[in-house]
């Protein structure tokens, strides 16, 4: 295992877990984080989720605490709504952040650049990161001197990742049956759109939509939304450039994509254009006022908590079947478990102690899934135990088709067609700019049919391309 120590020159022995540098003016040196912690030490850990997620935190970092070797490591779990977190974050000074924070990854970037996370690179081996998802560990990357993300010559490390966030269709199973039989849809038709590897083109989800939509109860729709960047990404289109520097979103296939959700609306009726702005379509989902939305593997321990009356699953998003070079693609989100930049040697020991926990340890990773909390981030666990309940600790919970979400992070293969991204908002300095685009869609009318998607993209990207220049000169690259 490699790590980096600093040690005084007078000291030829250190018995102590915690120690101080003799010169650079007191500063304190590294301390293992994996050597016996011998002395008592608190930390602060925030976090973020609805309280089922909180829930499952405060499982774990008991746990945590109750593993031998941690009795002196006692942590203050503060967990609160992403909103809330955020807003808590960003009203802190960088000297008085908490020695270990989640932070997305869509935010990642600002307070890498910011200097506002330590250098955790010299706490954590290659053999350690070795046994996780490689896209997950390259996240948290950045390259102080280049200014750039990712796992390049120089990059340091600046956190580990809290997961790999598949965000696929939801649906309700009980009311697609219903409703199927109501309209004179087979059974066999039923189970070829909603096959877990073979996802559906978007003609084909529109025409199973519509098929299904009529006679629902007042109040019940098709889909509560539809994810923009599932959409985007499904039809081999991005906001812009590899390296974030020129917009794209004139481009037609990155039109037809914010048409075809603004369509499923204004042409098939199989979602209200309010709908599409409600950022909370799943809570709609659990009502069973919908055949379909969206979720991630975070979502599970709080549908397991509602006891749902219905059964439901998850699919692949749609993809263009039309284009040649779209395959299904859901975006995935992460976080990162974060060290503060200013904290003591002493609790950046029991931080890592706990990011490592999190992040690496089989027990931890085991209670997660088993809380249902995550896709695994050790792969071995994710692709076979996780996979196929091989340790009995899913039983019949819901999702069956977990596959589609191990899938969605796995699908790297110029064969696979069922893959996922990174949302587009890690590769810039600030995360505003998505916030703004939609709100301009809405003030503009696509969700109306006031205008098109290619009008209102017309007519923004000179606005959206000053704002990427804005960001890269922010990071010196322009």
């Amino acid at each position: 295992m490699k790590k980096r120590f600093f040690v005084c020159a007078l000291a030829a022995v250190m018995a102590l877990a915690t120690f101080t540098a003799c010169g650079k003016g007191g500063e304190e040196e590294p301390v293992d984080p994996d050597a016996p912690i011998g002395e008592k030490v608190t930390i602060d850990f925030w976090g973020w989720g609805d309280l089922a997620e909180q829930n499952n935190y405060r499982t774990l970092v008991n746990q945590f605490m109750n593993e031998p070797g941690n009795e002196n490591i006692t942590v203050n779990y503060v967990g609160n709504t992403a909103e809330a977190h955020m807003q808590k974050l960003e009203n802190t000074s960088k000297k008085n952040l908490p020695a270990l924070f989640m932070l997305s990854d869509y935010d990642f970037y600002g307070y890498a650049a910011d200097g506002m996370l330590k250098d955790i690179t010299s706490y954590v081996s290659e053999e350690e990161l070795s046994t996780i998802w490689p896209q997950a560990v390259a996240e948290y990357y950045f390259n102080e001197d280049t200014m750039l993300l990712g796992k390049t010559e120089g990059a340091k490390l600046y956190g580990l990742p809290k997961d790999l966030g598949p965000f696929t269709l939801v649906y309700n199973r009980t009311l697609i049956d219903a409703q199927a039989q109501k309209n004179g849809v087979s059974q066999e038709k039923v189970e070829e759109m909603l096959n877990p590897t073979d996802p559906m083109t978007w003609t084909e989800f529109r025409n199973f939509l519509k098929d299904l939509v009529p006679g629902l109860a007042n109040g019940q729709v098709g889909i509560t939304h539809y994810e923009i960047e599932a959409a985007i990404y499904s039809n081999n289109a991005n906001f812009f450039t590899e390296d974030a520097a020129t917009s794209r979103i004139t481009e037609k296939n990155f039109t037809d994509a914010l048409q075809f959700c603004a369509d499923l609306a204004l042409v098939d009726g199989v979602m209200t254009p309010e709908s599409q702005q409600d950022v909370d379509g799943y809570t709609r989902f659990q009502g069973g006022n919908a055949l379909f939305s969206f979720m991630g593997p975070w979502d599970a321990a709080s549908f397991w908590s509602y006891n749902l009356p219905f059964t439901w699953d998850v699919a692949p998003v749609p993809y263009n079947g039309e284009n040649p070079d779209a395959v299904s693609t859901a975006w995935v989100g992460s976080m990162g478990y974060c060290v503060g930049v200013n904290t003591s040697a002493a609790k950046t020991a029991a931080a890592i102690r706990l990011a490592k926990y999190l992040a690496l340890n089989e027990n931890a990773q085991r209670k997660f899934y088993e809380l249902g909390q995550q896709v695994p981030n050790i792969v071995s666990m994710a692709t076979d135990e996780y996979l196929n309940d091989t340790q009995g600790l899913i039983g019949d919970k819901m999702p069956a088709n977990r596959s589609v979400w191990v899938d969605t992070i796995n699908g790297t293969s110029e064969t696979d067609r069922v893959g996922g991204k990174v949302r587009p908002r890690y590769y810039t300095y600030s995360s505003g700019w998505y916030g703004e685009f939609t709100a301009y869609l809405s003030d503009e009318g696509l969700w109306s049919g006031r205008k098109t998607a290619a009008e209102i993209c017309s007519n923004y990207n000179n606005i959206f391309q000053g704002k990427l220049n804005t960001m890269r000169n922010e990071l010196g690259l322009s």
